[in-house]
């Protein structure tokens, strides 16, 4: 039987579009007030579909870095979901496609960055999570990217299994409960990060964090609906929504 996760039901509740849907169905047998419901649903597709929405949330969510270049770090920990596995599961069959070939996504800045802080000398050693999706190894192609820009094999370790951030955080734990390592560097994308660190925080981890795939300045175009507007204004619903999820359940 499959267990259903909390951002399994988040993301099917945080999809904008599904209400807009329902607006649309209850207008076909609404008599009265249709005017008045067409009205609020163009306001509300409007104001999810900018990318203004999502920029308002980021200022609203984000948290501000706490990396110190002064420091040299014991380590710098990245969050997994640097790759899009769908996109190797779909290619698996095709002879011209390496199978440890690295495939960038938006969120592919973060294990960039923290090569590029073990290679600067900022960290001592890169921690990443070994995720494994149907038959897609992410932390294979990790390991050979970060192989090829320079790092050596003792400069990265896969510390364990995980499947969201909740494993991440006790996986990193538990390699600290048999290391050497105190102060660590926490990476991830802007909008999951004020998540992934509460739940750092609630394993006794206090990290300096360093976000990527920060918003970029409001300007006259994010007041123009966009499908990345309402893509936007999805991730930080479902980080709102994830991070309610849980503490309620005690995670973070």
């Amino acid at each position: 039987m499959q267990i259903i996760e909390i951002q399994d039901i988040a993301k099917f509740l945080i999809n904008p579009l599904l209400y807009v849907l329902g607006g649309l169905i209850l207008l076909m047998f609404l008599k009265k007030h249709r005017l008045k419901l067409t009205l609020l649903l163009g306001i509300y597709f409007y104001f999810i579909s900018i990318t203004f929405t999502g920029q308002v949330f980021s200022t609203l969510w984000k948290v501000n870095d706490t990396f110190n270049p002064d420091i040299t770090y014991d380590a710098v920990v990245v969050a997994v979901g640097v790759t899009d596995p769908r996109w190797y599961i779909n290619h698996k069959d095709l002879q011209y496609i390496p199978n440890d070939f690295f495939s960038t996504i938006e969120d592919s800045d973060r294990i960039f960055a923290g090569i590029y802080f073990v290679k600067s000398g900022h960290a001592k050693l890169l921690l990443f999570g070994e995720w494994i999706n149907d038959i897609y190894n992410e932390a294979k192609v990790v390991k050979k990217l970060a192989s090829g820009m320079g790092l050596k094999e003792n400069q990265i370790y896969i510390y364990g299994w995980v499947e969201r951030t909740l494993d991440e955080a006790e996986g990193v734990k538990l390699y600290t409960e048999k290391h050497p390592v105190r102060k660590i560097l926490l990476v991830t994308s802007q909008s999951h990060m004020r998540r992934a660190l509460a739940m750092f925080r609630k394993q006794s981890l206090n990290p300096d964090v360093f976000s990527v795939k920060k918003e970029v300045a409001i300007t006259w175009e994010s007041f123009i609906p966009d499908v990345n507007g309402i893509i936007k204004t999805q991730e930080y619903l479902y980080e709102v929504i994830g991070y309610i999820g849980y503490y309620l359940k005690g995670n973070l």
